[in-house]
């Protein structure tokens, strides 16, 4: 009897193919695999006592170095003269220990501590003559140093005081455990490792170096899950990993073999070059076994499970790649001749995919553009007799439109070489994308060079969520410099009939945008009553125009622009305040018979009015203008004046001196009450607060040399009250001296 196989199992069908191919490819890895797992088995346990060899030479030549220099950091100390001729002086004169010497040592201390690399906990200069220390923190009597701040039982103060008399250079001690004791609580330092050099010219001059033991174990030790140990060259420990650990276990090294075999441990040793001492670790055999075993076993567990995951993944691919396949004939059939032989060979289904898919895009982006009319259409209600541009089932489910206005700031252009129409078109692809992970079915188009609109279709009447858009306003802050968004949503879910009315009521939800820079989310109407100037506003705003000082005009400026910041008005609110605004200038400047060719055409002032939509552009134009107006009635004035004239005049060439009024009225033969007056009327400012004004702007031209200290500038502008300069500054203008000395050298 035959066997009847399915098609599909056929030896010459794609899928019997594929199936064998990648099962042939299977075993030929298995097989590779395994025969190297046999041959490097054995070579395993040679290979991890040697990696445990070169890590521990590692450690060995880390810690020398290290060692090394610190020792060559603290013996190139008796080569710096400046640094010599310090200490000379404060080992003579202990009690100068506040002095300019000691602030030089604490730099040069400060340097030295600088590299994080050299593990150094603290830096001491200790002073037999006076019995003090100077450190990273100042100085301080040795009981306190080393009784208090570095207090540890196996370093107590007199232990520093007698190594003086040591004879030796140089040496390491043994490791420690510090803390710092202070108001009867006690804090742990860790385990140091002191470090002290004597001083070759000055003998009762001690350097001291701290390491940090434990620090430099976890970075220069490349496992800290074994004991490690450094001793000395009389078997004396210097430090250990495990302060627990039973150093007295380890054997009187008289050979410098790498690794031996102490009872159920390896010992990995190595000695130094420099210091002479011995690196130690052990590390017990029964763990290299283990860790052989378990090795075995993970090796021969991933072979196994690879063999398995590869051959279902192999069936698996294969039927995933046969059943599109067959779906392509099929398809295939329905545009060909079906008396075409299904035999193909994979390069020709390649091809003839290629041809469907081109075919479907083309059908896609035909739908896509009908799509994209008969949504124009229906928005601008035009009415056309194409049957497909009437077509527009899609969106006859309840819907939420969102618009996007978008506003390019000039900055864009000036630093970008990205065109305007393609970074739209990169805005309105990144919103579709973003929009699609919550409304799969959602539209979005581009319906003029500003405005990108979304269709959010909403099965069961849910509409637009906070939180989806609060997402795409977050992207959007980070563009803000280039770039203004207004995000204005109709309302919730709507039907299809109304969807001409509500793009027309978010076109006036975005026109409700507040004066700021950050990205608005509109959904509804504010209701507040129109934002105009008092009569008493108006008259105050002429007078201080009349009286041709800026500063004062500058005051009210930031006054309205508060105000209206205050009520939250909208851009179209703040312009018309930018229009009333300019009428009264212009009426105060031709009302003093000026003409009016001295501040910005009618025209022009609009367009730039129209142009404003943030606060910071409306207070840029209004300085502007106002400023101008000022100027021109100031110029026109002034110079008929000799009293004004002489009090600036006088204020500016002796700034640095206690000017006062009671002294410019003495110097004009007149009384302080009247030039008070007079000055007042004539600039509309106060001479106090005139004086101050100058003051400050001769500070902000000197703070831009770096070379001036603020203190200096205090001085030099009449402030004997360094605090009383930067109170003043920042009142004037907005910001500390140093805040704005560092924003002016950051531009």
């Amino acid at each position: 009897m035959r066997i009847a196989w399915p098609e599909k199992w056929r030896t010459n069908s794609l899928f019997a193919r594929l199936l064998v191919s990648f099962l042939a490819i299977i075993l030929l890895l298995a097989a590779f695999n395994f025969g190297s797992f046999l041959y490097l088995k054995g070579k395993i346990h040679d290979e991890i006592v040697k990696y445990n060899s070169l890590n521990m030479r590692h450690t060995m030549e880390s810690y020398e170095t290290h060692f090394k220099l610190t020792i060559d950091m603290l013996l190139s100390l008796n080569q710096n003269n400046e640094l010599t001729a310090n200490l000379n002086v404060l080992r003579q004169l202990p009690q100068t220990a506040g002095s300019e010497k000691t602030v030089n040592l604490h730099a040069e201390i400060k340097a030295l501590m600088a590299n994080p690399l050299m593990f150094y906990e603290n830096i001491v200069f200790y002073f037999k003559n006076g019995d003090f220390v100077l450190e990273k923190e100042g100085t301080s009597r040795v009981e306190d140093m080393f009784g208090k701040f570095y207090r540890s039982p196996a370093y107590p103060p007199d232990y520093w005081r007698g190594q003086l008399a040591e004879p030796y250079f140089y040496r390491i001690h043994p490791a420690a455990l510090f803390s710092q004791k202070y108001m009867n609580l006690e804090q742990g330092l860790g385990r140091l490792i002191p470090v002290s050099v004597k001083n070759a010219l000055y003998r009762d001059v001690l350097f001291l170096v701290f390491l940090d033991g434990d620090k430099m174990a976890r970075t220069l030790h490349y496992s800290l899950d074994n004991p490690f140990f450094i001793l000395d060259e009389q078997q004396k420990l210097i430090y250990a990993s495990d302060p627990d650990a039973a150093a007295a276990k380890l054997p009187a090294f008289t050979e410098d073999a790498s690794e031996t075999k102490l009872g159920d441990h390896y010992l990995f040793q190595q000695k130094g070059k420099h210091t002479g001492f011995r690196y130690v670790t052990m590390v017990p055999i029964e763990s290299i076994s283990s860790e052989l075993l378990r090795l075995n076993l993970i090796l021969i567990s991933l072979l196994a499970v690879t063999i398995g995951i590869s051959v279902v993944t192999s069936v698996l691919f294969s039927v995933r790649l046969n059943y599109p396949v067959q779906r392509l004939l099929r398809t295939v059939h329905q545009y060909n001749d079906p008396g075409v032989s299904a035999d193909f060979r994979i390069r020709e289904f390649e091809l003839i995919g290629e041809q469907i898919g081109r075919m479907r895009r083309d059908l896609s982006d035909k739908n896509s553009l009908l799509r994209y009319y008969a949504f124009t259409d229906k928005l601008k209600q035009i009415h056309t007799k194409h049957p497909d541009l009437n077509d527009t089932s899609f969106i006859q489910k309840p819907f939420t439109l969102i618009l996007f206005q978008l506003r390019f700031l000039p900055r864009f252009m000036e630093e970008t070489s990205l065109e305007r129409e393609r970074a739209t078109y990169f805005i309105r692809e990144y919103i579709e994308s973003y929009v699609k992970r919550s409304h799969s079915d959602a539209l979005t188009f581009q319906i003029d060079k500003d405005q990108i609109l979304t269709l959010a279709f909403c099965e069961h009447g849910q509409p637009v969520t906070d939180d989806c858009l609060a997402g795409l306003k977050e992207v959007f802050d980070y563009d803000k410099d280039w770039c203004h968004f207004t995000i204005a949503v109709s309302g919730p879910s709507l039907p299809a009939s109304e969807f001409a009315t509500a793009y027309e009521r978010a076109l006036m939800l975005a026109g409700e945008r507040q004066p700021l820079e950050e990205t608005q989310i509109i959904r509804q109407s504010a209701v507040r009553p129109p934002y105009r100037l008092t009569a008493m506003q108006e008259q105050e705003l002429q007078t201080k125009v009349r009286s041709g000082s800026f500063e004062p005009l500058r005051q009210w400026t930031l006054q309205q622009l508060e105000a209206l910041r205050g009520r939250e008005a909208t851009v179209p609110e703040l312009r018309r305040f930018l229009q009333q605004t300019a009428g009264l200038a212009l009426k105060a400047v031709e009302a003093a018979g000026l003409p009016l060719q001295a501040l910005p055409a009618e025209r022009a002032l609009l367009a730039d009015i129209e142009q404003c939509f943030t606060y910071a552009e409306a207070q840029s134009l209004l300085e502007r203008l106002l400023g101008q107006a000022a100027e021109a009635i100031a110029a026109s004035s002034e110079h008929k004046d000799p009293v004004i004239e002489f009090v600036k005049r006088y204020t500016e060439e002796h700034l640095s001196e206690d000017v006062s009024l009671d002294l410019i009225a003495d110097k004009l033969n007149l009384s302080r009450g009247y030039v008070s007056t007079y000055f007042k009327e004539k600039t509309g400012m106060n001479f106090s607060d005139y004086l101050h004004h100058v003051r400050i702007r001769h500070a902000q031209e000197l703070l831009l040399d770096l070379e001036f200290k603020i203190q200096d500038i205090a001085l030099r502008l009449g402030y004997q009250n360094v605090n009383s300069f930067i109170r003043m500054f920042k009142r004037y203008s907005g910001m500390t001296p140093g805040e704005y000395r560092k924003k002016q050298s950051g531009a």
